[in-house]
């Protein structure tokens, strides 16, 4: 029995899968795009920093000189958490016209339709490995920790996990940026300094929940600031808000402190309680230094033909049937994780 790509084993299919773009993964290939080589078991290595300058100390005449400590580098090993996203075909499923197919009254056949069927759920199921990546990444943007958490094989067995690079950038300010009197720009200022300080970069985005907006916009510091036409004043503050992607606007820029201000608006639904929720908090704000992170992804084991086979990529389908049901499978397994390079790169201010 073959699958659509008139193949049966996965490592065939992986090379077929690698020919597939995958959907845009805005907060991963962002903050997050340096990709490391997969490694050769679902334990993987990760290495992360918090940056701080050093002096170089005096010495008297004749010394050799002082030994100084390199910069403290954490390195855990992980489990790098695996997803799993699969699709069934029934034989219910192929012997009626399915969604989207023209016209009402076909002649597809059982064979076609379910070729049509799973290369439709292929593509699906590669844009739900990469929306739990962009969840990943979001969580570790806004609080330096993503929690795992899922059922074993039987259903009722809950698991909850957790890693924690130990983020300690989260800023609540004195007065909350719905507030009108609030000192956003003394806020990201203080946040700019801090980065700068601890990582001798500057920050170059303002990355926004879609509240946020709204509360700049609303700022009577940041209002008066642009109703005075003068060229000193306008790089203060220059917003111009505009769509540059269904799930993100461009706001605008604070010249005088080197940012570009985005706002993320792109949402996901959670199965756990039915609602539809976004990856970035409204309330939250991110001063962050983009393009510094990395993305480590771990080997996928499957049982195939009564042997363990172990495959080294960032995503590993298999194709299964089952003669008795009359169903045939077909599931994308990652195992992936997001690492910042230096835990000072970033701030996360929490706005209200």
């Amino acid at each position: 029995m073959e699958n659509i790509f008139g193949i049966t084993d996965t490592y065939s299919l992986l090379q077929a899968i690698e020919q597939i773009k995958t959907p845009a993964n805005y907060l991963t290939q962002t903050f997050f795009p340096n990709k490391m080589p997969t490694a050769n078991t679902s334990w993987v290595a990760v290495e992360f920093k918090k940056g701080k300058r050093l002096l170089a100390p005096y010495i008297v005449r004749g010394s050799r000189g002082v030994n100084v400590a390199r910069d403290t580098a954490q390195a855990r090993m992980y489990t790098a958490p695996m997803m799993g996203a699969r699709r069934i075909i029934s034989l219910q499923d192929v012997e009626q016209r399915m969604f989207g197919e023209q016209p009402i009254f076909t002649t597809l056949t059982p064979e076609e339709r379910a070729a049509a069927m799973q290369a439709r759920d292929l593509t699906e199921l590669l844009a739900m490995i990469e929306n739990r990546k962009n969840k990943i990444s979001a969580d570790i943007l806004q609080t330096g920790k993503t929690v795992i958490q899922g059922y074993a094989d039987d259903g009722q067995t809950y698991i909850e996990d957790e890693i924690d690079f130990g983020f300690d950038g989260i800023v609540t300010p004195a007065v909350a940026w719905d507030n009108p009197s609030a000192s956003i720009y003394d806020d990201l200022r203080a946040a700019c300094d801090r980065i700068a300080e601890n990582t001798g970069t500057l920050p170059t985005m303002l990355l926004v929940g879609k509240n946020v907006e709204k509360y700049l916009l609303n700022n009577a510091e940041i209002f008066k600031w642009l109703q005075i036409l003068n060229r000193e004043n306008l790089t203060m503050a220059n917003l111009a808000p505009r769509y540059t992607a269904p799930q993100a606007r461009y706001i605008g820029s604070i010249p005088s402190l080197g940012l570009e201000i985005h706002s993320y608006l792109e949402t996901y639904f959670d199965e756990t309680d039915n609602t539809v929720k976004p990856f970035i908090n409204p309330d939250v704000a991110i001063v962050a230094n983009p393009g510094r992170g990395y993305q480590l992804t771990g080997a996928i084991t499957l049982l195939e033909g009564g042997q363990y086979h172990t495959y080294a990529a960032e995503y590993v389908p298999k194709y299964s049937f089952n003669d008795e049901a009359n169903q045939t499978a077909l599931a994308v397994y990652s195992r992936f994780i997001a690492v910042p390079d230096n835990l000072c790169d970033w701030i996360s201010i929490k706005t209200k």
